[in-house]
This record gives structure tokens, sequence and C-alpha cells, in this order.
């Protein structure tokens, strides 16, 4: 198949009350038929994506969209087509949701998706839907007994946004690395937060950790995904070379920058918004703005296909 263009499909991750997904399965006959995905449809000729999706949904499940957002944009090349897929997320609804055309639907919870059978498109989505709009990453602790360190990183989490963070302590020896890992991580199980930290896989595994965090230097060294699926793998990137790496070997999100000049990066250029969306239209997966953001910008990262802000200075000195 020649397909210059590809082919724009819209889809929305609606929610319940109860917080569970709405998810539809493909009939028999159809691409990619039997397998679950997230209910929409193919935009028409001229029709822009929110549009076509408040059309679709009300087609396939009778629902009427009140309010959504975008969550994330996949191109996806099929062996016999290639697809830009538009989801958002489906803020507001009113209506009572059941297959319209027939097709089987069911309420999932969000913990229980990787039990279903989805389209490869469809696969970072489940990634954007786990993940926070804000990604905390830490500044440095002086030492292992940085009080004013710790007393900050508490009164971080006990916001309920804050629910990821990567460990930055570039500073420390590897010992004492992995002693603050092992207390930091005690407080984020205690605030149900996830962490990450920014060393090697085999320290993630052995102090037990949610995952790593590969900086640009570990991202290019890597053959392959460091760390099994069921933790996470994110990276640093700042062009398309190292996009085009992370999406090699499998990651489940990145952070893309710097968007503005930062105190702590004042020689790198920025990218800007424009060019940020550009480049995250080459990640097969969810991408965090980093550089110089503030909750204020994560409309706006929204906007530009991001799954939020990453920041150390605008996320820890919240008040």
């Amino acid at each position: 198949m020649n397909q210059t263009e590809p082919l724009h499909v819209v889809a929305g991750v609606i929610y319940n009350s109860q917080r569970d997904i709405l998810l539809a399965r493909r009939p028999a006959h159809v691409h990619q038929g039997g397998l679950w995905e997230f209910a929409g449809g193919k935009c028409q000729i001229g029709e822009a994506a929110l549009p076509a999706l408040v059309r679709e949904l009300d087609e396939e499940l009778g629902i009427v969209v009140e309010q959504a957002r975008p969550l994330i944009r996949i191109h996806h090349a099929y062996p016999d087509k290639n697809i830009l897929l538009d989801v958002w997320q489906i803020e507001q609804w009113h209506g009572q949701a059941y297959g319209r055309e027939g097709q089987e639907v069911q309420w999932c919870r969000p913990d229980h998706l990787k039990k279903h059978s989805f389209p490869a498109a469809n696969l970072p989505i489940r990634s954007a839907i786990q993940l926070p709009s804000w990604y905390l990453i830490t500044p440095e602790p002086l030492s292992l007994t940085d009080k004013k360190f710790f007393y900050r990183l508490e009164a971080c989490l006990d916001r309920p946004e804050i629910s990821l963070l990567q460990l930055r302590a570039k500073t420390l020896s590897e010992r004492d690395y992995c002693y603050c890992a092992e207390k930091v991580l005690g407080l984020c199980e205690r605030y149900a937060a996830q962490l990450l930290i920014n060393a090697s896989a085999e320290m993630a595994e052995s102090v037990g950790t949610h995952g790593v965090h590969l900086n640009s230097e570990r991202l290019l060294a890597a053959v392959e995904r460091p760390l099994s699926s069921e933790l996470w793998v994110a990276a640093s990137g700042h062009s398309l070379a190292e996009i085009e790496q992370a999406n090699r070997i499998g990651v489940d999100f990145m952070v893309l920058g710097p968007v503005r000049t930062t105190a702590s990066h004042p020689d790198s250029p920025p990218l800007g918004w424009f060019e940020m969306f550009q480049l995250t239209e080459h990640a097969h997966c969810p991408v965090f703005a980093l550089g110089g953001m503030t909750i204020e910008d994560v409309p706006t990262a929204w906007a530009h296909g991001a799954q939020g802000v990453a920041a150390i200075r605008g996320l820890w000195n919240l008040k």
C-alpha cells in the first residue's frame, strides 16, 4: 500500500465516576479485529480532531462529550497502512455508554489495562494513562543527612499532583546515592508515589525502585531496554537522534528540552514550543516538556503534544 499521508484516527480515553476506563472490542472482520481499543474512529476530510471525536463517540457509544483535552499523538506504521492516532482525555461527558454499533464494550480499571490485548499503536496510550502531568526532578541533596532536602521532598510528596519523581544526585558517590535512593523510596511508598533513579538499571533493581531514568549518555549507549516491562524506563532527549534511539530500545516515556533557557543550562539553545511539538511527533511514547517549566505551563504542554511538564525548581519550590 502506497500511502503518503497517514490515516488520521481519533480516540478517547473515557472515565466513569469510579475512574474506570471504557474499552471497546474491534469487530473480527476489520483491521486488527478482535483486539481491544479506546473508542473513536477516522476523521473525515477537512474535519478537525476534536469535532471528529465528538461525532465518533456519539455514533459508537451514544455519549455526548462536554470537555476534553489532548493526551498523546502516535504515528504508527502497520504493514498495510500508516496511521496518526490522535488521543484525547475525555474529562466531562453525559449519556449511557453502550455499544451502539453492536460492538462489545467494558469498563476497565487503569491498572488492569495490561491484561487486555491492544493494537500496537494503542500501547503508548497505556503509558500515558498511567503517568501524571507533573514529573518532579529533585535538586542535588548535599549529603545523606541533608535534612532540608528530605523535609522539602516530603512537602512535595504531600501534594497529590506529585506522584512521580526522579532522584538526581550526580555529586553523591555510588554508595551514598544507593543509600539516598533507599531513603527516598521509603518516603515515596508512604505517599504512594513512584521513584525513578538517574543511575544504572542494576542499581534500580538492587534498591527496588519503580524504574530508571537514562541520561543522554546512558540512552545512547544502550543496545536494548535495560529493565522488564513491569518497571518504568524513561530517558532524557534533546534531539531527533536521541528520540529515535529511545524508540529503538522501547522506553516508556521521555523528557525533552530545554523548551526555554534555564539557569542550570544557560548555554543550551531552547527548542521553543513549536520545535518541541515537532520532535514529539517522532516519539513512540509520552513526552514531558523540560526546561523552565512551571505548573502554569501544563495546558500549553498538552496543546503541543506533551504529557505534561518535568521540572526541578518549578515543582520543588511550590508553596
